[in-house]
């Protein structure tokens, strides 16, 4: 097989095949005609309707996973990739907040609540004896509906209490500190670092186990300096990450003299 039948005009009929049918797939992804998470036609049915080899189409393919447009699923077949929102963590917010402007939708699911004794990770964090008594809350949190985060979050037992009767399927615990608690949030701390998906998360997350995650770890202090809330959360990879914007200072601001080493 040697045609191509598909759009394009003199330039395009000067690339190989595999890369004319690559670029006629990424346009209707990119133009939203083929939309996140839909399936694109099977090996056989773009062979046929394009009148290419099968290897063609599997260098096309490859080329569109690589660029992370698509996903491959064996025995299932090739699907739109789902595309990454990103959180700015240049100011302190929460993930609804943070992305309620583009239009997205934040839910959360609670999977269990109990208390429990503070391991010495936790303690450290909330900055109490360890074994002391804490509230330990997982939520499964879902942006557009789709499994986003599996979250861990513990405080302290009296704040937890508050929190079991709250409503936070839709809010923030930001938001509910700040506007039901008339708690002052100051500042927080975050930690992150990149991991493989256990079995639990990943089957929470609906990905295969030893999928990359992403993992955070934020605690909240109020404007007085005490530790409030403590939550590490496993992000689907795919599908989340972070951005921010560090700034250079001028010549000479916490800069090395000229002439020694960094």
């Amino acid at each position: 097989m040697s045609s191509y039948r598909g759009a394009g005009g003199a330039d395009a009929a000067l690339k190989p095949l595999y890369a004319r049918l690559r670029d006629d797939l990424r346009a209707r992804i990119l133009e939203g005609r083929l939309r996140p998470l839909a399936q694109l036609p099977s090996e056989s049915a773009l062979t046929a309707r394009h009148g290419v080899s099968r290897i063609t189409v599997r260098q096309a393919l490859a080329d569109l996973q690589q660029e992370g447009l698509i996903v491959r699923v064996h025995g299932k077949g090739s699907f739109v990739s789902r595309p990454q929102v990103a959180q700015d963590v240049t100011r302190l917010q929460g993930l609804a907040e943070a992305l309620a402007r583009d239009g997205h939708e934040v839910r959360s699911r609670a999977l269990s609540t109990r208390d429990v004794a503070a391991t010495a990770a936790v303690a450290e964090r909330l900055q109490v004896p360890v074994r002391t008594p804490v509230t330990e809350l997982t939520t499964l949190r879902y942006l557009d509906r789709q499994p986003l985060s599996i979250n861990v979050s513990y405080v302290d037992r009296a704040l937890g209490d508050r929190l079991r009767k709250a409503r936070h399927a839709t809010r923030d615990f930001l938001a509910i500190y700040e506007q039901e608690f008339g708690l002052a949030i100051g500042h927080a701390e975050v930690e992150i670092d990149a991991q493989a998906a256990g079995a639990a998360v990943a089957k929470a997350l609906k990905q295969k186990a030893g999928a990359p995650v992403l993992h955070v770890q934020r605690v909240l202090f109020t404007r007085d300096g005490r530790a409030l809330h403590f939550e590490s959360s496993r992000y689907r990879g795919d599908a989340f990450r972070y951005r921010l914007r560090i700034e250079r200072g001028r010549m000479g601001e916490g800069a090395p003299p000229a002439g020694t080493g960094t």
